[in-house]
């Protein structure tokens, strides 16, 4: 590693589920050796981190992030996954030689409200959705933004969040990998008979979350029919903090070869389901876009919360029927591959805007790396 080489450290501070959305960059960087690469995680997360870079084919090391002593052994359980703003103080000085810090949360622009110096601070979001909390004022304080598509650029310009100098499209990383790399994207069967897959994929957000309203009685009519298979994969934050009642009553809505249920397996946001599905029914998840990759049926839930047909925290809504009553699901689910040419060329336009030009997203968002970290600005 030549000595000149700019040096880009990777935060992994919000869960493996937002991998993704930046290991195959920084697994691309240390293989071509065209940086000198540091990795940091919690240490609950490097096992499963070090798992998605051999598949990536990628042999670099992940570092623990430190802990405050404070958090060490009276809370085992803390320590593991320590709070963001805890660890970020901890590790502060680690981050202080690096050209660049890339990070696919928000709690790291802390790093830029301390005194002292730090790294240029890019921002890779973890996901292409329309949900309004993507477009929050803590995305000013990064030095720069790579976006997946054309829409969240331009949809972060005109709210000021960003200028066209400090944000670029690189197409969508994870999805790119998934569908290019030899390793990923090779699943096994879900179900062993041949019924059509739903994927339930609610969010965590509960004033958005279709979850409370529909979960338990949609899961209850799959149980009463036949014609469709079902997975319930909610947002891996759903499931946390549930106590072990709560999530012996999620397990319990399992049924053998009709309906799987994953509170956050890998599975639940490796698209795993979002590409073995044939029809997606969520509410405000980014996943949608992911499913969309390749066009298929999609049923939208809205448990009431009052969105605008125009607002653009609600524009993927437009890409399916949207049904606002529990006992409406199956009728939707029974039409959505019949009425889903009304939707389709809609679909392909979305995603196109969403997910950007997925070949060679990550060499594109790589390069830009380089170039951030050369800059003196």
């Amino acid at each position: 590693m030549r000595a000149d080489h700019p040096k880009i450290g990777f935060l992994f501070l919000g869960g493996v589920h937002q991998a993704l959305h930046i290991a195959p960059i920084a697994a691309a960087l240390a293989r071509e050796g065209r940086a000198q690469v540091s990795m940091f995680a919690p240490l609950e997360d490097i096992a499963p981190l070090t798992r998605l870079l051999s598949d990536l084919e990628c042999a670099h090391p992940v570092q623990a992030l430190m802990i405050p002593a404070w958090l060490s052994k009276p809370h085992a359980v803390i320590a593991k996954q320590p709070p963001k703003l805890a660890c970020l103080l901890a590790n502060r000085s680690r981050f202080e030689d690096l050209d660049v810090l890339v990070a696919a949360e928000r709690t790291s622009t802390a790093l830029k409200a301390w005194p002292g110096p730090s790294p240029k601070l890019v921002h890779v979001p973890h996901g292409a959705g329309d949900r309004a909390r993507g477009f929050e004022r803590r995305i000013r304080r990064f030095d720069h933004v790579i976006v997946s598509g054309p829409k969240d650029q331009a949809r972060m310009i005109a709210q000021g969040l960003v200028s066209p100098a400090t944000c670029s499209v690189s197409g969508s990383v994870k999805v790119s990998t998934v569908l290019s790399h030899p390793r990923m994207g090779v699943r096994g069967r879900l179900f062993t008979n041949d019924r059509p897959v739903v994927l339930y994929n609610p969010h965590f957000d509960a004033k958005l979350s279709s979850w409370a309203s529909f979960g338990a009685r949609m899961a209850a009519a799959f149980r009463e029919q036949d014609h469709f298979n079902l997975v319930i994969a909610p947002h891996v934050r759903l499931s946390r903090g549930w106590s072990s009642s709560q999530r012996a009553r999620f397990e319990a809505l399992a049924l053998e070869d009709r309906i799987l249920v994953d509170a956050g397996s890998d599975r639940s946001h490796d698209m795993t389901y979002t590409m073995a599905a044939d029809i997606y029914v969520g509410d405000v998840s980014s996943q949608v876009y992911e499913f969309l990759a390749r066009p298929r049926p999609c049923v939208f839930l809205d448990r009431g919360v009052g969105a605008r047909a125009e607002d653009p925290s609600f524009a993927f809504w437009s890409l399916g029927e949207l049904v606002a009553d529990p006992s409406d699901v199956l009728a939707a689910l029974t039409r959505a591959h019949a009425v889903h040419a009304r939707y389709r060329d809609r679909q392909v336009l979305a995603v196109e805007a969403a997910l950007g030009r997925l070949e060679d997203a990550t060499r594109t968002a790589a390069d830009t790396l380089l170039r951030i970290s050369r800059s003196p600005d």
